[in-house]
């Protein structure tokens, strides 16, 4: 066998952060990333700076690339002695012609793993509020497609809910087809729409009126079937639609969970500067300095490179204390060795001029690893305790793309610094109006309130 090595990777049902742990860190390790149109862009970013990132497409009806090539891409890349992840939406094996691909892999003597994903099949009525079995409606479910090449009708399987996927092309057969099979017109059936996503919809009615309620709401793929007494449960139960959707435009997303649904979409990157000379000059003096002060994980990233880029490590700072703005900041640092003296309570540049106006810093020497473009409002409040203040530029932001936006189901932003503040504003001209916005901290509310944009800082 080749030394290359194909893995069928389930994607997941639309949420990035369904992917199961196995999944993601065999994106993180590929050469080369087979994907399908439907998973979710996020993880195309976990892959390796040079990987390959091939889109194979499957819209409903046509593909990019036919079944046939993507076999054979798969075999000549693993043969190449490349580790080939073919990331499929859903499940490689159901419905996802992973089987016809873990074949050609075999034929060819190509070795191959197969990661299961989960289904939409389940995740749908999950994030629409439907459990698919239930004590006290059914105890048996049947999946179908409802995808039909040639055939007029759909076989009704025999079981209490049936979820049917790929069927929004086949709608009416689909419903004929359940009231010829005996269905009660008045069964609840509902159609949930890009689900476990921020614009999710479910759209409920009675079978005998279902053609004419998705009609009226102009239902788009893709989107799930389920159909059975369960159904009745979807007000009940609908547990993700009751959140609010919050798009974060800044990093760590995973911080403000409690807020509702998450949606992430990087607006700005930091990258390095373009003349380091300084930076590296204030680095030859780094141990003269009393405090250094982390207000961000690529604060620290930058300038620990940069410290290591001058023949120094993490002994240079041993005569200085270490603050970091807060748990983020501070365990980044822990990765270069570092153990922060002071991290508050208040993760923000307030909460820090608290804890240090309790310190009596007349004529501390601090530093401040920063972007090119920072707030005035930490330097400015320990100048007023009569510290001696040096600012060092180690990155810079730049605006990036965020991908496609429904702002119609956006319900808040989070603005997490300045600059995603102006990338925004210069991107989309305003907030689009009914969404509420929230701003980390008083710098990022005042560069708010400079763009005209009405706001609160997060409590």
């Amino acid at each position: 066998m080749s030394e290359g090595k194909v893995y069928l990777i389930g994607a997941g049902p639309g949420e990035a952060e369904l992917i199961t742990l196995k999944g993601y860190r065999l994106i993180c390790r590929a050469d080369v990333i087979l994907h399908d149109h439907l998973i979710p862009s996020e993880l195309l970013r976990l892959a390796k700076p040079n990987t390959e990132i091939i889109s194979v497409g499957k819209f409903a009806s046509r593909h990019t690339m036919p079944q046939e090539r993507i076999n054979a891409l798969l075999v000549e890349k693993a043969g190449d002695g490349k580790v080939v992840v073919r990331l499929k939406g859903g499940d490689p094996y159901l419905f996802g012609r992973g089987g016809e691909e873990a074949e050609a892999c075999a034929d060819a003597e190509i070795d191959f793993e197969v990661v299961p994903g989960i289904t939409s099949a389940l995740a749908g009525p999950c994030y629409g509020g439907i459990p698919p079995t239930h004590r006290d409606c059914t105890s048996s479910v049947a999946i179908v497609t409802g995808h039909r090449k040639d055939e007029k009708e759909i076989e009704i399987p025999d079981a209490g809910t049936i979820i049917f996927l790929m069927s929004v092309g086949n709608i009416e057969t689909i419903v004929n087809s359940l009231l010829k099979a005996k269905w009660p017109p008045e069964t609840k059936i509902a159609a949930i729409e890009n689900a476990t996503c921020y614009n999710q919809r479910v759209i409920t009615a009675a079978l005998d009126d279902f053609l004419e309620t998705v009609k009226e709401a102009k239902l788009q793929t893709p989107a799930v079937f389920i159909v059975g007494k369960v159904a009745e449960l979807q007000k009940k139960l609908d547990w993700f639609g009751k959140k609010p959707n919050v798009l974060i435009l800044g990093n760590h997303p995973q911080k403000y969970q409690r807020l509702g649904n998450i949606v992430h979409r990087r607006i700005i990157d930091c990258v390095p500067i373009d003349d380091y000379s300084e930076a590296d000059a204030v680095l030859k003096n780094i141990d003269t300095f009393d405090w250094l002060i982390f207000t961000s994980v690529n604060g620290a990233k930058y300038l620990f490179e940069r410290l290591y880029a001058t023949g120094k490590d993490a002994r240079a700072l041993a005569g200085a204390k270490i603050a970091a703005i807060g748990k983020t900041t501070a365990d980044r640092l822990t990765e270069f060795g570092i153990s922060a003296d002071m991290v508050p309570q208040n993760e923000s540049s307030e909460g820090l001029l608290e804890e240090f106006g309790k310190l009596d810093m007349k004529n501390k020497k601090v530093l401040l690893p920063q972007s090119e473009i920072a707030s005035k409002q930490l330097p400015d409040g320990l100048l007023g305790m009569q510290a001696v203040i040096e600012k060092m530029t180690v990155y810079k932001t730049i605006d990036i793309d965020p991908g496609a936006i429904d702002f119609d189901c956006i319900d808040q932003i989070l603005f997490t610094s300045g600059s995603t503040v102006r990338a925004f504003i210069k991107r989309y001209g305003c907030v689009p109006a009914g969404i509420k916005v929230y701003c980390l901290g008083q710098p990022t509310l005042n560069v708010a309130k400079e763009n005209n944009i009405q706001a609160e800082v997060l409590r």
